[in-house]
This record gives C-alpha cells, sequence and structure tokens, in this order.
C-alpha cells in the first residue's frame, strides 16, 4: 500500500478511536457501562491527565471509576457525573500526526450537561475543552497511550421555565 493511502486510513481510524471516547460517555447515561467501548480506545496502560478537569493523573479506568464512581463495579451511581441528569460530547475534527507507528491528535470538544434535580438549582454546565492525544498502532488497531485534557472555558446557564 502506498503511503498516501496508509496516511489516510491510519486517520480514519484515530478519528473513530477518538469518537469512540464519546461514544462510551454519551451511549451509557444510565447503564454506567463505558468501559466496553473505553476498552477499545486505550492501551491497557494509558496515562490521563485530567488535572483541569478536577481528576489527576491516572488510568482510563481510574477515570471511569471517578466519573461513574462503584457504578462499574457494583452499581452505586455515586460518581462525579451522577450529579448531571443528561450528557452530549461533541468533538471537532481532530488534526492528526502520524509518525510510522505512533500519532498525536488533538481534539476540541464542546460539553453539555443537565444539571441534575437533587442539586439546589437546575440548569446547564457547557464546557469548552481541547484533548491532546499520544496514540500507537498495536495488534488491535490505533489505541490512546497518553491523553490529557485542556478545559478552555466553563459556564453555566439556567433552565428555561418551557424546559422545567
Amino acid at each position: 500500500m502506498d503511503t498516501h493511502t496508509r496516511y489516510l486510513l491510519d486517520r480514519i481510524e484515530i478519528q473513530d478511536v477518538i469518537a469512540r471516547y464519546a461514544i462510551g460517555q454519551d451511549a451509557h447515561q444510565s447503564d454506567d457501562d463505558l468501559l466496553q467501548h473505553w476498552d477499545h480506545v486505550f492501551t491497557p496502560d494509558a496515562v490521563v491527565d485530567y488535572t483541569a478537569g478536577g481528576f489527576r493523573v491516572g488510568t482510563y479506568t481510574e477515570l471511569a471509576r471517578w466519573m461513574r464512581g462503584n457504578a462499574i463495579d457494583h452499581g452505586e451511581r455515586d460518581g462525579v457525573m451522577h450529579g448531571f441528569t443528561g450528557w452530549q460530547h461533541m468533538l471537532g475534527l481532530p488534526t492528526v500526526t502520524v509518525d510510522a507507528d505512533t500519532a498525536t491528535a488533538r481534539t476540541d470538544l464542546l460539553a453539555t450537561h443537565r444539571i441534575g434535580p437533587h442539586h439546589s438549582a437546575t440548569g446547564y454546565l457547557s464546557d469548552a475543552c481541547t484533548f491532546h492525544d499520544s496514540l500507537s498502532r498495536t495488534a488491535a488497531g490505533w489505541r490512546i497511550t497518553h491523553r490529557r485534557l485542556e478545559v478552555h472555558w466553563v459556564d453555566t446557564f439556567p433552565v428555561l421555565p418551557s424546559q422545567a
């Protein structure tokens, strides 16, 4: 296969890997089984740096437990994401640089979260962020080896009376 075709196929697969992260977040709002997607996004030893989002540097399974709490293992809905009744993560197109079996990607993200009724107020929390990823080609395909979250801004908005 020529190098231009290989590069295009690699970019498409990398975009799919990045998209699977958001799909894992958004498709599993009620069942907390996001790891069924994230296991196909990250290498087993991947490092995630979500210090800008309130987590720390850790593994993607630790991040999932922080977000979803013990629901991952025991059905207890006590993670930070359970303060919201719903959310949607919209990704921009990543810029990707491929170098043989490694790559880097920068992907902008706009996320909206509906604040749950058990809070003192209801509304929406929106944030604009960027994912900075390092990836490796594995036997199973491209996987993220390191992800750093950069937060640009976070805002809250009230629910309009017609949406309450």
